[in-house]
């Protein structure tokens, strides 16, 4: 029997009290603290698709246009990816190599609002990026980015995957801004971080402008407890 926080409500206004025994709200738009919760802040850089495309490009850095046109002159294509086993095992691969934790059947879960994309290069899937589509709110949101780019030895191959990771972005902005999309979420920046490789991920995000927005995770109090006693109870 599972005695852990499982329920996730993604974007609410606000989290219902009601609801405080197993439901974890993640990025809600409140700042309040509420009974029953642990509010944690949580900061990510959004991007206004909504806005004419000549806009939103025209936040991009000089070298993250630089790599777009590059990877397009490389020859890497974008395009949808339809099977989710597929994603599971390319992420797998990536996780292992930076000690991540890996995806289970539990990732099937998101599969209503989930929107997969790969960049491709010499008929090679290179990138992978995973989105939980939320229609209503008109947001996408950046779950997980997969690479081959630490398995690879070849310094030039590392650079196409790199230039082509950036031309995936910009093409997912593209593809969920023609189907209705206004705000592009870069999945989470750790904000006031010291941790050099996160610094590395926040300046990667930075580099296609957007803006900072600080949300709010909210974790049942009475949830944490139950997983506090059961990994006691495991010890």
């Amino acid at each position: 029997m599972r005695l852990v926080p499982y329920n996730v409500v993604w974007f609410a206004d606000k989290p219902s009290k009601w609801k405080c025994l197993f439901s974890y709200y993640k990025q809600s738009a409140c700042h309040n603290n509420i009974p029953g919760y642990r509010r944690e802040p949580f900061f990510t850089k959004t991007i206004d698709i909504g806005a004419p495309q000549a806009v939103f490009e025209a936040g991009f850095d000089q070298n993250t246009n630089y790599e777009i046109r590059r990877a397009i002159k490389d020859g890497v294509t974008t395009a949808p990816e339809t099977e989710i086993k597929r994603f599971i095992d390319f992420y797998n691969l990536f996780a292992v190599t930076k000690n991540l934790p890996t995806l289970t059947r539990e990732f099937y879960k998101f599969q209503s609002c989930l929107v997969i994309t790969k960049a491709i290069y010499q008929d090679q899937d290179i990138v992978m990026h995973a989105y939980l589509r939320d229609d209503s709110l008109k947001r996408v949101r950046l779950l997980h980015s997969a690479s081959l780019f630490r398995t690879e030895k070849d310094n030039q191959l590392k650079a196409v995957i790199g230039r082509a990771n950036r031309l995936l972005h910009f093409k997912d902005m593209c593809f969920f801004k023609q189907h209705g999309f206004e705000v592009y979420d870069m999945g989470g920046y750790a904000h006031g971080t010291a941790d050099e490789a996160l610094k590395r991920i926040n300046q990667f995000k930075d580099s296609f402008g957007g803006n900072l927005v600080q949300e709010s995770d909210y974790l049942p109090v009475l949830g944490l407890v139950l997983m506090f006693f059961t990994r006691l109870l495991k010890a």
